[in-house]
């Protein structure tokens, strides 16, 4: 089944100009499927890999088939052409649940095809486009070894003042604030411990090494892909650099809604200061690549807001050996938590534990007294670990965070509410020059001509780099050829990408084996800003010089600039199809809110110092203690809460 499925999405096609075969190599040609199924194996949560196997079956079954509004017969025993159609019409079904299965389905199939080399290293669709694939391993004179860490080779229990529970933004500066002030101190990480020189730079393997699940964790309507580091040093080893600031506005507004004086405090704003100086916040490498120069340039031809964005990096490569970022930096250039707080931490002594899946926080007399943990040895068998400590700082993201204080009994009821996930769309330009959108420093511009559209609510616009895993899993889909046509013009593609500051928000529950599980939806508030937005960035990358702008939505709206209300039946096409998450493509790099911060304890999970209002000793120090959502890359504000609530725990505030 999987098979004639992969066939359908990806068949070998004739076409006149195929020199490097990317239109003749299908499919079963490039062993599509054995990738599928080996994703499909890797799901961390065995109810997707049910979901999957019962929508795999239900295209098996004829009487499914004429159910759903098909042929009366198998999926594998139908045409191509059929096949095709039987997509087509799951793609674009008012069942939402069918269309959730294509996207799945869609998603999964182009990520298994385009983002692994064959057999020789390349891809006929990376040579039809000029795309280099991994970038050269630097130097042994740059390379940096990994992080010492500690290997738990059978049942453990180890004891220290402070049980750090992940090792990012949050996690990664909570430890280093901790160890600098002599506190005896354990990190736990889920993910491994890459150095430079362990980024391999193959998108698919390094999705499965170093994003959360793989990189395939979905909103549970199947219309959103969450997008978050697993990996020592978390999302900011795999982020985009961006290091902006909290806006004066939404400080404003989370000390309003929260009924407290943090944010805008000086001791904050110190927090934010100093946080900036140690991962190298600045505008110094920040040479625009093509992406970038072309959305500075529409901006200003339509005297739009335009600037510089600050990135956390130090001698950045910038040109076209840089455009990797999302996949590890192999030059050491990201000031990442690994190579600053958590380096800073490992000297002064912290025991660094990866490969470890904290379960539970240990709770006695209302006070927390560690973690009950799973860690795997050396040779991957797992081991019972048990950290007793004086206390916990949880600081695991906003997905597992409040799993994990659900899994230790909180019973406060804003445990996993007021989630929220920034949104992201794009709309896609192509251009007559070359773009090679993969390349050059990330994000070195943005505009915040959309940020505020309804009370400090709305859009931030950027861009971000072009490998294959994005078109594979967010360009729309209106026919196999079609979309490979898309894919051969990758060089000359640029987009904008829309940040949606949401103001309404979803919740994360815990099933009964404990996983995750995030419920969200776009809010017709936010819908509306998402369509303003789509329309806006069709109107700059026009004014760039596109001569072509197409959506994420399925199939895509699509319009070619420069004829009479060109723009017009643009929005009318966009507007036709919606803007639910199952009908245009949006994704999420940034999950915040979901263990809030407040004073008041019917409101909110842990107070102002970051400790949970139900169990002392307990802290949170991540995104998910946002009031709401940052509206803008949230990594220095996590870092500055980070700093704030360790800085409290050593004062003994």
């Amino acid at each position: 089944m999987l098979e004639a499925v992969c066939d359908a999405f990806l068949p070998s096609l004739p076409h006149p100009d195929d020199p490097h075969g990317l239109f003749a190599t299908g499919a079963r040609a490039a062993g599509t499927a054995a990738r599928a199924e080996r994703l499909i194996a890797a799901l961390a949560d065995p109810l997707d890999r049910t979901r999957l196997r019962l929508l795999l079956t239900a295209l098996g079954s004829p009487l499914a088939s004429a159910l759903f509004g098909g042929p009366f017969a198998s999926f594998p025993d139908l045409s191509l052409e059929a096949r095709e159609a039987a997509l087509r019409a799951w793609s674009v079904s008012r069942l939402a649940p069918r269309r959730a299965g294509f996207q799945a389905l869609k998603r999964l199939v182009h990520v298994a095809h385009y983002c692994w080399p064959l057999p020789g290293g390349s891809h006929p669709a990376w040579r039809a486009v000029g795309y280099p694939g991994p970038l050269p391993l630097p130097p042994p004179a740059v390379a940096r070894d990994p992080l010492p860490t500690v290997t738990i080779e059978r049942d453990t229990t180890l004891e220290c003042d402070v049980v750090v529970v992940g090792s990012g933004a949050g996690g990664g500066v909570a430890a280093g604030v901790l160890a600098a002030a002599g506190r005896d101190l354990i990190v736990l990480e889920r993910g491994p411990n890459p150095g430079p020189s362990d980024f391999s730079h193959v998108e698919g393997d390094s999705l499965e090494r170093y994003y959360l699940d793989g990189g395939l964790l979905t909103t549970q309507d199947g219309g959103m892909p969450i997008l978050a580091g697993s990996c020592l040093g978390g999302g900011t080893v795999i982020n985009y650099t961006t290091s902006l600031p909290l806006p004066p506005a939404v400080r404003d507004e989370w000390d309003r809604l929260a009924g407290l004086t943090l944010f805008t405090s000086p001791r904050f704003q110190e927090s934010l200061d100093r946080v900036s100086a140690r991962v190298g916040a600045g505008t110094r490498w920040n040479t625009p690549g093509m992406r970038d120069q072309l959305l500075e340039r529409g901006c200003r031809a339509l005297g739009w807001h335009v600037d510089l964005q600050p990135r956390n990096v130090t001698d950045c490569r910038e040109g076209l050996e840089c455009g990797f970022c999302g996949y590890g930096c192999r030059h050491g250039a990201k000031n990442t938590t690994a190579s600053t707080y958590l380096a800073d931490a490992a000297r002064a002594g912290a025991r660094l534990i990866v490969h470890c899946d904290v379960e539970r926080a240990l709770i006695a007399g209302g006070r927390a007294t560690g973690v009950r943990a799973t860690a795997r040895g050396a040779d991957g068998r797992p081991h019972a670990l048990t950290v007793r400590a004086g206390a916990v700082v949880a600081a695991c993201g906003a997905i597992n965070t409040p799993a994990l204080l659900a899994r230790s009994g909180l019973a406060n009821p804003n445990v996993g509410r007021h989630l929220r996930l920034h949104p992201a769309a794009a709309v896609f330009g192509f251009f007559p020059q070359r773009v090679e959108p993969w390349s050059g420093a990330m994000q070195t511009r943005y505009s915040d001509q959309l940020a505020n559209m309804d009370g400090g609510y709305g859009v931030k616009l950027e861009t971000a780099p072009i490998h294959f895993a994005l078109p594979a899993s967010g360009f729309g889909w209106e026919g196999a050829r079609a979309h490979r046509e898309d894919v051969a013009r990758l060089a000359h593609l640029s987009l904008v990408g829309l940040l949606l500051r949401d103001r309404d928000a979803g919740h994360v529950a815990v099933s009964r084996g404990g996983r995750p599980r995030v419920h969200y939806r776009l809010s017709v508030f936010d819908a509306a800003h998402l369509r303003r937005a789509v329309i806006a960035a069709a109107e700059q990358l026009a004014a760039a010089g596109a001569t072509e702008v197409v959506t994420t939505h399925t199939p895509p709206a699509r319009a070619r600039p420069g004829a009479a209300g060109w723009l017009e039946a643009f929005a009318r096409a966009a507007d036709r199809r919606g803007y639910s998450g199952t009908r245009m493509s949006c994704i999420t790099f940034h999950q915040m809110g979901s263990a809030r911060m407040g004073r008041d304890p019917a409101r909110s999970v842990v107070d102002g110092r970051g400790e949970s209002h139900e169990v002392r000793g307990l802290y949170v120090a991540d995104g998910s203690a946002f009031p709401t959502s940052s509206g803008v890359n949230p990594m220095i504000t996590i870092m500055a809460i980070a700093d704030r609530v360790a800085g409290g725990l050593v004062a003994g505030e």
